[in-house]
């Protein structure tokens, strides 16, 4: 996601790419199911093998999660999350709403067998001057047979209403049941509590600029830049901090755009008693953006739950159109898969629970947004370039303990 300036509405602009599957070097036969758009848009690389799962009905789509047998898909402009069957992509049904009903939900996680989070941001981002959120997670049980069909309950509720948040980013949840909330405009990472409270993990001393925590404060200019061969701008708007939230072995990674690199901290650091600004001191550098790369988004990242060896994060490389995974022990980057087609400006991702082939292939689903092709996202363009339908497209990606 990123960040919107004076013209808020734009934000409504958060599509759903491309779902497909993706195999890299491993077994030769993957199980395939898909619908007849497989045809369409098939991508191969060493890594990845990529293509077309679904099209989605669904005005503008974004965020993305999935259980053993549910793939689920938010849809901010209807203020809803849709579930869509794993092997055939046909709509199962929705969420039920909260009370009061969704404002704006874009951020979905798996965190536990058949539960789902949705992180509702509260509002539209706005910098320029700072209008706060009120950003709100929300978990449900979620179950799905061939013979009862789909249903959810929400069972927790978690409000941010007590702390100032400039922008709600992204989500993580903890192995305890705790949530880190990544605040990519005032550049802030929050803690919250089993019991709801809320308490500042890293957090600037004030919110004036000069206490401002150069990796998580987000940038109120951006350059002129191609993606995909079409210049983007956001004139009115950012690039944000602290967007990405992923954790391995005790470590925090995230990334931030304006910072331009992937930084790591030990979660033990949120935690500590020294006061929430000092914190910062144990940030460490992962891997900066490339050389040759003038503005880096990697969006949404995440770790493979079926491989607890692995150490790439995964990531998506939202500007370059595609799939990346960075070694978080070594900063070295792999390209996983980078069709423009199927890659078209991803913006979320999310491994399914449970491995496929033998444990040997993981599921990875990927959303995109299109953010470049219109000009409600883009100042550098005057027409709509989307390419409709927006589809959904599931990743399969051979592991480590592959051949």
């Amino acid at each position: 996601m990123r960040l919107i300036g004076r013209a808020a509405p734009r934000f409504f602009i958060l599509t759903l790419g491309i779902i497909g599957y993706s195999c890299t070097e491993g077994p030769q036969e993957l199980p395939t199911k898909a619908t007849a758009s497989q045809e369409l848009h098939v991508d191969s690389s060493q890594r990845a093998k990529s293509f077309e799962f679904a099209p989605l009905d669904l005005p503008f789509p974004a965020g993305v999660a999935a259980t053993n047998d549910v793939v689920f898909v938010g849809s901010p402009v209807e203020g809803r999350v849709v579930a869509l069957s794993r092997t055939q992509g046909a709509p199962l049904g929705e969420l039920p709403s909260p009370p009061g009903g969704f404002v704006l939900p874009f951020i979905l996680k798996h965190i536990a067998k058949n539960r789902i989070a949705v992180l509702d941001a509260g509002g539209f981002p706005s910098p320029l001057p700072i209008v706060p959120v009120n950003p709100t997670i929300y978990e449900y049980d979620v179950r799905f047979s061939p013979h009862s069909g789909f249903s959810a309950t929400l069972t927790r509720t978690v409000s941010f209403a007590t702390v100032t948040v400039g922008f709600a980013e992204n989500i993580l949840r903890l192995n305890d049941g705790r949530y880190l909330l990544a605040d990519a405009l005032l550049g802030s990472i929050w803690i919250a509590e089993l019991d709801g409270t809320i308490h500042p993990g890293i957090v600037p001393r004030t919110s004036s600029r000069q206490d401002a925590i150069p990796q998580l404060y987000y940038c109120n200019t951006m350059p002129l830049i191609q993606v995909g061969g079409i210049p983007f701008l956001f004139t009115d708007s950012t690039l944000p901090g602290v967007a990405t939230l992923a954790a391995r072995e005790g470590v925090l990674y995230f990334h931030s755009s304006c910072a331009g690199a992937l930084w790591s901290i030990p979660l033990a650091s949120l935690f500590d008693a020294r006061p929430p600004y000092a914190r910062a001191a144990d940030i460490r550098l992962v891997s900066p953006k490339p050389q040759d790369v003038v503005v880096e988004e990697l969006l949404d990242a995440t770790f493979d739950p079926n491989n607890p060896t692995d150490r790439h994060l995964y990531a998506a490389d939202a500007l370059q159109l595609r799939l990346i995974r960075i070694d978080v022990q070594t900063g070295e980057r792999q390209v996983v898969a980078d069709n423009p087609k199927l890659f078209n400006f991803p913006s979320s991702l999310g491994f399914f629970p449970r491995a496929t082939h033998d444990g040997i292939v993981s599921e990875l689903v990927v959303v995109s947004n299109q953010q470049h092709r219109t000009p409600l996202t883009n100042d550098a363009i005057t027409e709509d370039m989307l390419q409709l339908p927006f589809v959904a497209t599931k990743v399969m990606v051979p592991n480590s303990r592959a051949p």
